[in-house]
């Protein structure tokens, strides 16, 4: 995952008095310091717009990506509370409610957020704005307010049901990242460390053991390992950890590797196990791991972007997503001398996120996910021989304002985390024209479990062919087991 700043989208911000179709959608950096501490530091509201509105309940942030995703309204009289923050309140008439949350670090940098909503539209929707200041930089956005809600339609799944599920008190409020299962133990790693658990039973999954480092770091991401009788965690971060997962009631460190990395893959090449990280700097090192106690680094590619987010390796040839550098093809079946191969650059909202390569249609594709406002699954022609190659053929999205996160596949279908809108599964037999056949909403957007966080919900996932099971690192909600019923 990225975590991103608010995303400057060209737009302006005057004063309005039509109804929140007619505005003008987008954030913008302010010259100057702005306070927002009254209405009067947005845009005029059309007034009477809001009586009797039943302001209760989450809502959806869209038309810009604002930061959050959506917010908590909770009304009692002419009083508001914002995402059930006692320190972030404010007053709602019949034409406009208006909040203000101001607090500073220990350096005294203050942060204020203010939130404005008005126009109330026939059809529910609303204007919504949000001024932001950290220090004296200010922006301000607006969009359009909607009821938060799963997709159009929708139920609890299609083809897809929860079997079992584990997020222990003790484990805290710490973020969940990813997921990878051998055999019927899971991997889970979380903010807190890897958590190793149980499925023989998928409807009472049982912990066996946890691996904290012993540094604070930002673990994201976990591959699997095996060197003879034993078995091996990598987990990306700064630095790589190799664990021994041999013992699963005692996992222990084995070997560190100096990378600060966002995410791994591992590839075995003949009697050779090689691992590939994203790395934070921008470059994808490869180390020989068949010893995975004493790896040696083999080489490094650099994508000359801000960061290696994501990758995928098939064959010796690495999928690499490097953020606002497009996503690359390279060459490492000579890993000392790694060879750039192609690139689709920029990506349409130039954060390429994750990737995963099959053959469909007689084509070999990958599809690739960005992550922010407006992110979709692109399916890429990645065929060299191709005078399509490094084109995009398809494309498919949920809706703008949710995002698509983690994916794979297997021959022609596809499996994929999609934040608040759960887990998806594609059909692209035809790449050309990718079909949804099952779906399983994860988020529940007025559950107590639910933030206002842009990046919430499905993040990562893992599937299990032979038992028909998925697997899900959900960020709020813990380890998901969902039985796939799909075609």
């Amino acid at each position: 995952m990225r975590w991103l700043a608010v995303l400057l989208l060209a737009a302006g911000c005057g004063e309005d008095t039509a109804g929140p179709q007619s505005i003008a959608i987008g954030c913008v950096l302010l010259d100057l310091p702005v306070a927002f501490d009254t209405p009067g530091d947005f845009a005029r509201a059309r007034p009477g717009t809001l009586a009797g509105w039943s302001a209760d309940g989450r809502w959806f942030l869209t038309g810009a990506q604002f930061g959050p995703s959506s917010v908590h309204l909770r009304r009692t009289g002419g009083s508001v509370v914002v995402d059930r923050n006692p320190a972030f309140t404010g007053s709602v008439d019949s034409s406009e409610l208006f909040a203000r949350l101001a607090v500073s670090d220990p350096s005294g940098t203050q942060t204020i957020t203010a939130v404005r909503i008005s126009n109330l539209s026939a059809d529910g929707t609303a204007r919504v704005e949000r001024g932001r200041c950290v220090g004296n930089r200010c922006t301000r956005c607006t969009g359009q307010l909607i009821r938060a809600t799963r997709n159009a339609g929708e139920g609890e799944g299609q083809g897809i049901s929860l079997v079992g599920q584990l997020a222990d008190p003790t484990w805290g409020k710490g973020y969940t990242f990813n997921v990878r299962v051998l055999g019927t133990v899971a991997y889970l790693i979380r903010q807190d460390g890897l958590h190793i658990i149980e499925t023989a039973d998928p409807a009472h999954p049982v912990e066996l053991g946890h691996y904290k480092r012993p540094m604070l770091g930002y673990s994201n991401d976990v591959k699997l390992v095996a060197a003879g009788d034993r078995r091996f965690a990598v987990i990306a971060d700064t630095p790589v950890d190799v664990v021994d997962v041999t013992d699963p009631h005692a996992p222990a460190l084995a070997a560190q590797i100096p990378e600060g990395a966002h995410t791994v893959f591992t590839e075995t090449r003949g009697a050779t196990t090689l691992a590939y990280f994203g790395g934070l700097d921008g470059t994808c090192p490869v180390y020989d791991v068949t010893d995975p106690a004493v790896p040696q680094l083999l080489g490094r590619y650099s994508a000359g972007s801000s960061l290696v987010h994501d990758l995928s390796i098939a064959g010796g040839i690495a999928y690499l997503s490097a953020w606002e550098g497009g996503f690359h093809v390279v060459d490492f079946t000579a890993p000392a001398a790694p060879r750039l191969v192609g690139i689709w650059a920029p990506t349409p909202i130039h954060a390429s996120h994750s990737n995963w390569t099959t053959v469909a249609g007689g084509r070999h594709v990958a599809l690739h996910g960005e992550e922010g406002y407006n992110a979709k699954l692109d399916i890429i022609d990645v065929d060299p021989a191709s005078p399509a190659f490094m084109t995009p053929i398809a494309s498919w999205q949920t809706r703008p304002w949710i995002s698509i996160h983690n994916l794979m596949a297997f021959g022609t279908k596809a499996y994929f985390t999609y934040y608040q809108d759960g887990v998806r599964v594609l059909d692209v037999s035809d790449p050309r024209h990718p079909v949804q056949v099952g779906y399983y909403n994860t988020w529940d957007p007025q559950a107590d479990y639910a933030s206002s966080a842009f990046f919430e919900s499905a993040v990562g996932l893992d599937v299990d062919q032979a038992r028909k099971l998925i697997f899900v690192a959900d960020s709020p909600r813990g380890l998901l087991i969902l039985h796939d019923d799909t075609p």
